[in-house]
């Protein structure tokens, strides 16, 4: 086989176990945005007065 046909299998051969690694970074990349997320939250409540949640219920904010 000539090169190019050669190099042609061979990626699409690779194609499939490239993509599934990728959705796996992805999916790590997902999970440490969610736990940043949620730090991030808990950072914020310690910083805000005792009463902060009862002032966004009363006037349908979101902190």
């Amino acid at each position: 086989m000539r090169k190019p046909t050669r190099l042609a299998l061979e990626m699409s051969l690779h194609e499939e176990q490239e993509r599934r690694a990728l959705e796996g970074e992805l999916w790590i990349l997902e999970q440490a945005w969610k736990e940043a997320e949620e730090i991030a939250a808990i950072a914020d409540n310690l910083i805000l007065p005792a009463r902060t949640d009862e002032f966004f219920d009363r006037h349908g904010m979101t902190p």
